[in-house]
């Protein structure tokens, strides 16, 4: 009698990330392709001059080592717009125009959010991209998702963007759609991942512990980020799996 395998559960390390004001993170990339660190999901959380500090998922269509070229080079281009000062929407506009005069084979989904310690304001706008998740002590729920396509779609793309002031011990979920597809719809998928998040433990690494990364059909990216007051420590590892995080 053989015995099933057990379900892939995920491996996590520690990996630093640039101390950032105002947050406490915890994050994670899985890849498809069981014991390669290849995905085209990334992951990106960059400290702006000034103090902000841009916050960003993404997930390039494909899989394997093409959509890993692929999320490099719009991972690389991103942090560039992000760091001359450019806000989300802004982002959004000429990621999506690089990617279809440099990269005409390309399509991605993206979120970018930018953060601000000193007023706790968080701006985010979406390309193609289920909505950001927000956690507080009423639960979980979708934040407003701005208008905009996926990424590669059409050039001369514009997008909206949202803000709000996030609370003290709230925090965002940034995710791949490789956490929430299921057979019957992503709104399933997704509302699971709020269920999961509303019962979870409110520190952003017990968070991610306990998500479910068994079953996907697709690489999975998860990025937690909770407002700390201004007394708290600031900065520490993150676990992470993907080599693709500096």
């Amino acid at each position: 009698m053989t015995t099933a395998p057990p379900p892939r559960r995920l491996a996590v390390r520690a990996r630093l990330l640039p101390r950032v004001e105002g947050l406490r993170l915890a994050a994670c990339n899985q890849g498809l392709s069981p014991g390669l660190d290849l995905s085209g999901d990334w992951c990106l959380v960059q400290p702006l001059e000034g103090g902000d500090v841009v916050l960003s998922v993404g997930d390039v269509v494909g899989h394997g080592l093409p959509a890993t070229a692929a999320m490099l080079a719009l991972r690389h281009a991103l942090a560039g717009f992000a760091a001359a000062g450019h806000p989300p929407a802004t982002v959004l506009r000429l990621l999506n125009d690089a990617v279809c005069a440099r990269h005409p084979d390309v399509t991605a989904t993206a979120v970018v959010a930018r953060f601000r310690p000193s007023t706790g304001t968080v701006t985010w706008a979406r390309a193609g991209h289920p909505p950001i998740l927000l956690t507080d002590a009423s639960g979980a729920r979708p934040l407003p998702a701005p208008d905009g396509l996926l990424l590669g779609a059409f050039p001369d793309q514009r997008y909206d963007q949202r803000a709000l002031r996030l609370p003290p011990g709230a925090t965002l979920c940034l995710y791949t759609d490789g956490m929430v597809e299921r057979p019957h719809g992503i709104e399933q998928g997704i509302a699971a991942l709020r269920a999961r998040l509303a019962a979870a433990p409110r520190a952003p690494e017990a968070a991610l512990a306990a998500l479910d990364f068994t079953d996907r059909r697709d690489d999975a990216c998860v990025l937690l980020a909770q407002r700390t007051s201004p007394a708290r420590p600031l900065g520490r590892a993150l676990p992470f799996r993907s080599p693709f995080l500096s």
